[in-house]
């Protein structure tokens, strides 16, 4: 079987290295081979420049960046590298010139449920002999969903971050949300600031993400709350939640951040309660020294 990609695109990497066919997002059945097909090329302009050719893992930093995982760390039940082969590993690009790369993908009978991901990375290599070499490299993404499997969508937030409030000053809160579950997906969510009274202050919308995030992986959003002026002093607290883009609540975490001096009530119940006792005891010493004296 040959596919071509979803979203068929061109994609450049300086100095001149474009791939088309960029991502291959598709449906899989256990025990299918597939095969795709993507074209290298380099500018007429161009030195003539070797190109190296890698199956990896996928893995995302914070901000939902794609990114290469080496073999020895791709060890995670929905790696789907141990799948791809490539039909040639290295070669040589004249000027102007292209050449064309063929992965196939063999979907094993046991291959489970949810989605299954990898990266073939493409990359320039250094020119024997030269002084300065501009390298650099593409990441075809290879994003893969096994038919008429359970689609596991859950998640949870691993940390919620405030900053340092200075009154008057915007004050940063970041989320960080981690997939749980077995099928990559975007999400949503917003941030509530409020104050002791439970008044919300601001309502901080987080759009839904241009990327999906893939499991095991994690997203962190970054918000602000911008007081209107200088606030009261107090205790506010925040409240983010994260959704599917249907709205769907995957999780939510509170925090908070304090105003200028707030006394606890529990300090001001126990000193209450040790003044008590002190009172009691000497009044009790008062009782006994005058009755002594009687």
């Amino acid at each position: 079987m040959v596919l071509m990609a979803v979203f068929p695109m061109e994609a450049m990497a300086n100095p001149g290295l474009q791939i088309n066919n960029m991502i291959l997002v598709t449906d899989v059945s256990p025990g299918e081979t597939l095969t795709y097909t993507m074209t290298i090329s380099i500018g007429a302009t161009d030195p003539a420049t070797g190109i190296e050719v890698q199956v990896e893992g996928l893995t995302q930093s914070l901000d939902g960046t794609n990114g290469p995982l080496a073999p020895a760390e791709d060890t995670g039940p929905y790696s789907a590298r141990s799948f791809i082969s490539i039909d040639k590993n290295s070669f040589q690009l004249e000027p102007g010139a292209s050449q064309d790369v063929t992965a196939t993908i063999n979907i094993p009978q046991n291959v489970g449920a949810g989605g299954r991901y990898a990266m073939i990375h493409f990359a320039t290599q250094a020119t024997p002999g030269t002084e300065v070499n501009i390298l650099s490299a593409i990441d075809v993404p290879i994003v893969l969903t096994v038919t008429n499997s359970q689609l596991i969508q859950t998640g949870k937030i691993t940390a919620l971050t405030i900053g340092t409030s200075v009154n008057g000053q915007p004050l940063d809160i970041s989320t960080t949300f981690q997939n749980t579950g077995n099928h990559h997906y975007k999400v949503q969510g917003d941030v509530t600031v409020s104050n002791s009274k439970g008044a919300v202050l601001q309502n901080i919308v987080m759009p839904l993400t241009g990327s999906s995030i893939v499991p095991n992986m994690s997203m962190q959003f970054k918000t602000a709350f911008t007081p209107q002026g200088n606030l009261p002093s107090g205790i506010y607290s925040v409240n983010s939640k994260i959704m599917l883009a249907d709205g769907t609540v995957l999780d939510k975490a509170n925090g908070r951040f304090t105003i200028g001096s707030v006394q606890s009530p529990i300090k001001w119940l126990v000193i209450g309660v040790v003044l008590g006792v002190v009172i009691v005891i000497g009044l009790i010493i008062f009782l006994v020294v005058r009755r002594k004296h009687k």
